[in-house]
C-alpha cells in the first residue's frame, strides 16, 4: 500500500523520467567514447569489459549519483511542499514506513540505470571487441556490486533530504559531498568506503585487491546504521514539533 502511495506521489514530480534520463545518459557516455577513439581501448590488453570500465565508470557513477541527489530532493519536495509531511503525520501511516519505502523506490529505480549503463556496456565491447566470450553471470555480478556500493548514498541522501524542508540545502549539500568526495585519491581505502565515494569502486578494483567481501559488509553496515538514524531522527522531530 505504502509502495503504491509513494510511486503515485512521485508520478507527477518528474522522478522516474528524471532517472531514466540520466541513466540513458550515463549509457551514452561509453558508446560516444568508444565512436571517438575505439582504437585507444581496443589495443590493450585485458578483459575488454574491464577495460571499459574502468575507462568510463568514473564518469558514469558521478552522474548516478547526481541523478540520486535529485531524486531524494524531489521526493521530500513534495512531503513539505503545503504541509504534506504534517498531514501524514494525522494518518494511519508510520513515517517511518514511509521513508523505507522512498528508499525501495530509489534502489529499484537505481537498478535499472545500472542495469541499462551495463548493457550498454557489454554491448559495446561485443561490437567493438568480436573475439569477447560473453559471460552472463560475470556481468551481473559486476552490475550487482556497483548497485549495492551506490546504496549508503542513496541512503544518506534521503536521510538528508528528509532533515531540510528547503530542497535548494538538501540539494547544496548533496553536491558539495559529491564533488567533494570526488577529489580525494580513490585508492585510499578509509575514503573509499564512505558514502559518495564507494560508488567508484568496481567490481575489478576491488577483487584485484580481494577487497569485495569488505565493500559489502562496509556498505550493507553503512545503508542500515544511516536507516536507524533517520528513524531516530524522526522520533526527534516529532518531540520538538
Amino acid at each position: 500500500m505504502t509502495v503504491a502511495l509513494e510511486t503515485k506521489k512521485l508520478k507527477r514530480t518528474g522522478y522516474f523520467p528524471a532517472f531514466l534520463a540520466g541513466g540513458l545518459l550515463a549509457s551514452a557516455f561509453p558508446l560516444i567514447n568508444m565512436l571517438v577513439r575505439a582504437e585507444t581501448f581496443t589495443t590493450l590488453p585485458g578483459d575488454p569489459f574491464i577495460i571499459l570500465m574502468d575507462a568510463n565508470w568514473q564518469m558514469m557513477a558521478m552522474l548516478n549519483i547526481l541523478v540520486c541527489i535529485c531524486g531524494a530532493c524531489l521526493m521530500y519536495h513534495t512531503e513539505y511542499a503545503d504541509n504534506g509531511a504534517q498531514k501524514m503525520d494525522v494518518l494511519p501511516v508510520r513515517t517511518g514506513n514511509l521513508f523505507w519505502m522512498k528508499f525501495v523506490i530509489a534502489a529499484l529505480v537505481l537498478a535499472l540505470m545500472v542495469a541499462i549503463e551495463t548493457a550498454v556496456l557489454a554491448g559495446c565491447v561485443i561490437h567493438w571487441f568480436p573475439s569477447y566470450e560473453f559471460d552472463a553471470l560475470e556481468l551481473l555480478k559486476s552490475a550487482g556490486f556497483q548497485w549495492f556500493v551506490t546504496l549508503p548514498t542513496v541512503m544518506l541522501m534521503l536521510v538528508i533530504a528528509s532533515a531540510c524542508k528547503n530542497m535548494w540545502v538538501s540539494l547544496g549539500i548533496g553536491v558539495i559531498l559529491v564533488f567533494t568526495m570526488s577529489i580525494f585519491p580513490q585508492d585510499n581505502l578509509i575514503l573509499s568506503l564512505c558514502p559518495f565515494s564507494s560508488p567508484y569502486q568496481t567490481l575489478a578494483m576491488a577483487a584485484e585487491s580481494s577487497r569485495v567481501l569488505l565493500f559489502l559488509g562496509i556498505c550493507t553496515a553503512e545503508t542500515v546504521a544511516f536507516g536507524v538514524l533517520e528513524l531516530v531522527y524522526q522520533k526527534i522531530r516529532r518531540c520538538a514539533e
